[in-house]
């Protein structure tokens, strides 16, 4: 690999590791490379070969038994390798004979000596100039058997496999599938797990191991050439140290050189491609796709990071600081909730903006008025079919009705002349029946207004659950005082206008002028004549009524329910909370607020933190290495 681009690869992996280190992969998806196979696939000696040291565990059965995370760092050729643990981090390990003893034993502190498996992962940094700069998260074999007088559960391949699912689902995480040549890659349940993950095979790097044990009259070919399950990362052929060699203590670094020997004279492989074979193709290729990985990755980390750092702040800002121990201040504190909520309450019914507002979800404000805006549309529906120029109302009534209403109340008057209280016969009960539909609108707004109170309640007292019982209530009682002052004028209003019948109306006069006028022009039946004047008066007048009435209900309402409340709604709620102590007992925090607080607070640390990391070398972080 040409020196800038393993300079470059270096800083980038320096600094996704840097990232790491902040805490920041709780959070936000990072790059990795992790490494799945079956058991006994040859995955230990593969990482040995690739960091150049001996130091994994071996033994029978399942020797990975909690995800190994291993960052490797590429140092100056004169220092001596040196390992360090993140369980242990004061303990520098120069003998990678302890190293592989420390792993057993922390694997042994959490799973248990009896071949239990853990998800919980061994974080080990190694400093080495046989390295690359890589860092590899080394997965439990997966299992089909569980072992003997072990701990292993009968269900030990739904766990393994569930693990390794886990680690490898993620679309930034490279799969490294291990394989040994001897068997059918095609049942490999390794591969078949990687091709569900990644069913495009565009982050799956499959390695054939075992190559030198295949039969007489057998090779990988067709496999490392991606002739028979195609991967777009492609296949690499490594030959392992074999289990005498590791019995004999054949070095790592000479067990290299023999599989250069291995692939450059064994004709079966001769027509191959050198870039193919090998471990140190394996490191070229897992550096290079590791590198444009992160470089294509980058750009969506950092603006994960700022947005998830954002919204941390706004959970902050919503929780509140902590509460304080002082009575004044809890008094304080509760009249600055109090002023919070009665503001948002009121730039919400006034349909001014407010990003902290939380009554309607975005998805709802594509489609839906809120606030002021959705009550006036309440209001201009209000009595809207009798506002048509079609409706009349005496529609309800037959020709004989009116006629029966005149002869109910003629009286000694004379006839052809139509009785006022025939009129009144007639508009009064659909006046009456006004009533209801005013009601309804009230009812509506009534149910709107105390929907929003609630929900800016919730928010704003989220924190505080007895207090926020306490003050809904009172909040509640508020609107509910002025619904009923609002109900009764317009009733009032109502029945005035169905007990004193009046209009100085131009239209109405003017019209009853012409009724008369248009009567005596023409020769008709009395009768006619009567019902035709007493139907067109009661449909003239029930038009200036409803007129009247679309103008002065919603004055009353917005007036006594809609202003009224958010006038008074601070006052009152700030006169019961002087006069009560019984809510300033209850500010207390639950458990969970406080835990969410703190879980807030660690990650808005590690997202700042990786913010600096990042500010480091801004020009890696925009993607320019």
């Amino acid at each position: 690999m040409k020196s800038g681009l393993w300079d470059n690869m270096r800083k980038m992996v320096t600094l996704i590791d840097d990232l790491r280190d902040c805490g920041v992969q709780d959070y936000i998806k990072l790059p990795r490379i992790c490494v799945v196979g079956m058991q006994s696939a040859g995955k230990s000696s593969l990482l040995e070969n690739i960091c150049g040291l001996d130091f994994l565990p071996r033994g029978d059965g399942v020797v990975t038994r909690r995800p190994l995370e291993l960052r490797l760092v590429h140092i100056q050729e004169r220092l001596t390798p040196w390992a360090i643990f993140k369980e242990v981090p004061d303990k520098k390990f120069t003998d990678f004979t302890k190293v592989r003893e420390e792993i057993d034993r922390l694997t042994d502190s959490k799973a248990g000596q009896k071949k239990n498996i853990l998800p919980d992962p061994i974080e080990l940094t190694i400093w080495s100039p046989d390295c690359p700069d890589l860092t590899i998260i080394d997965l439990p074999g997966i299992t089909l058997i569980p072992l003997k007088d072990s701990d292993q559960p009968d269900n030990i391949e739904e766990i393994t496999l569930n693990m390794c699912r886990r680690y490898c689902e993620d679309e930034r995480t490279i799969i490294l599938c291990v394989m040994p040549a001897s068997q059918d890659i095609t049942t490999q349940r390794s591969l078949k797990l990687a091709r569900q993950l990644d069913p495009d095979g565009i982050r799956t790097i499959g390695v054939i191991t075992k190559i030198d044990i295949m039969g007489e009259g057998s090779d990988a070919s067709k496999v490392l050439l991606n002739e028979e399950v195609k991967l777009k990362l492609g296949y690499i052929g490594v030959k392992n140290r074999s289990q005498q060699d590791i019995i004999n203590k054949v070095p790592v670094q000479k067990a290299l050189r023999q599989e250069e020997d291995y692939f450059a004279s064994d004709p079966r492989y001769a027509g191959i491609p050198q870039d193919i074979l090998g471990t140190r193709a394996l490191i070229e290729k897992l550096t290079t796709v590791l590198y444009q990985h992160i470089r294509r990755c980058l750009p969506d980390i950092i603006r994960e990071i700022d947005t998830k750092a954002d919204e941390c702040e706004d959970k902050l800002k919503l929780l509140g600081t902590e509460l304080p121990r002082d009575q004044k201040d809890k008094v304080q504190l509760v009249f600055n909730l109090l002023q919070d909520y009665t503001d948002g309450f009121k730039n919400t019914m006034d349909g001014k903006y407010d990003k902290n507002e939380a009554t309607i979800t975005d998805e709802e404000k594509k489609i839906e008025l809120t606030g002021g805006a959705k009550i006036k549309q309440m209001f201009n529906e209000l009595y809207q079919e009798y506002a048509d120029e079609k409706y009349h109302v005496t529609d309800c009534y037959l020709d004989r009705d009116i006629e029966l209403a005149d002869q109910l109340h003629q009286g000694d008057s004379i006839p052809g002349f139509p009785s006022f209280d025939s009129f009144l016969y007639l508009i009064v009960p659909q006046v009456q029946a006004l009533i209801r539909p005013a009601q309804d609108v009230l009812d509506q707004i009534f149910q709107y207004m105390d929907e929003i109170s609630q929900q800016i309640l919730r928010k704003v007292f989220t924190r505080f659950p007895s207090v926020l019982d306490e003050i809904s209530e009172m909040s509640r009682k508020v609107i509910e005082s002025q619904r009923a002052k609002a109900e009764q004028v317009v009733i009032n209003q109502i029945e005035a206008e169905m007990n004193y019948i009046y209009t100085n109306d131009e239209e109405y006069l003017t019209t009853k002028a012409d009724l008369v006028f248009k009567q005596n022009s023409k020769t008709v039946d009395p009768k006619k004549i009567l019902v035709r004047e007493l139907r067109n008066r009661v449909d003239l007048y029930y038009k200036i009524l409803i007129r009247n009435l679309r103008d002065s209900i919603p004055k009353y309402i917005g007036y006594y329910l809609v202003k009224q409340t958010l006038d008074k709604m601070q006052l009152v709620l700030y006169d019961q909370m002087n006069k009560s102590d019984n809510v300033f007992q209850m500010l207390e925090e639950p458990v969970y607020i406080l835990q969410e607080r703190q879980q807030h607070q660690k990650t808005l640390k590690a997202l700042k933190q990786a913010k600096k990391v990042l500010k480091q070398d801004p020009d890696l972080s925009k993607g320019r290495g």
